[in-house]
């Protein structure tokens, strides 16, 4: 008795293939951009995580407290104010910008995911990243903010109802950090001095 063959035909196999194509199609791109989000929040999490530990400490020792730049031993500001090599938080007890023999070491962070291609900028760039907060937890500079620009290889481009891609925080007289999101903040040369990614 003949047994019939079960299986694909080519035709078949042909409408498979290209459903998964196409799903594969649009779901790279989609993953592409949730795992570059992710990326961005932490790293802006990170940031302003440290920014609030360093004025906290600032304000309970009652002392200037400074976040800059890290170099890779992590012991020592670095002059360039690349915070993707990471950052320090230290006591800066003769306020000289700079962590010397007996000043705490408050916080360490590692540099930032290289597969993320994050650029971190900081203005006024004569500050070299560095930001201190005075024992009243202001920034030691009174009468002006500080601002950090997190850029990633996606620019400025809208994520979704007008949030962009990278971020922005400014920090304000007061020593308080917030974060911007919106594409149209970012982009906006009147109130951001960086002018977007």
């Amino acid at each position: 008795m003949y047994k019939k063959q079960e299986g694909f035909s080519l035709i078949e196999l042909m409408v498979i293939v290209s459903v998964l194509a196409l799903a594969l199609g649009l779901g790279i791109p989609a993953f592409n951009d949730m795992l570059g989000n992710s990326r961005m929040s932490t790293t802006v999490n990170d940031l302003v995580s440290s920014l609030h530990a360093a004025r906290g400490e600032a304000i309970t020792r009652r002392a200037t407290v400074v976040l800059c730049p890290t170099n890779a031993a992590e012991t020592d500001c670095r002059a360039d104010g690349d915070l993707e090599a990471g950052w320090l938080v230290f006591v800066d007890s003769n306020d000289d910008g700079s962590p010397d023999a007996g000043e705490a070491i408050l916080q360490r962070h590692g540099p930032i995911d290289a597969a993320a291609d994050l650029d971190l900028d900081v203005f006024p760039a004569d500050s070299a990243g560095r930001i201190a907060f005075s024992s009243g937890g202001t920034l030691r500079i009174a009468e002006s903010t500080t601002d950090i620009q997190i850029c990633d290889a996606r620019g400025d481009r809208d994520t979704g109802q007008g949030v962009a891609a990278g971020r922005w925080i400014r920090i304000q007289p007061t020593g308080q950090p917030e974060i911007r999101r919106l594409r149209a903040d970012l982009q906006d040369a009147d109130i951001n001095p960086l002018g977007g990614c």
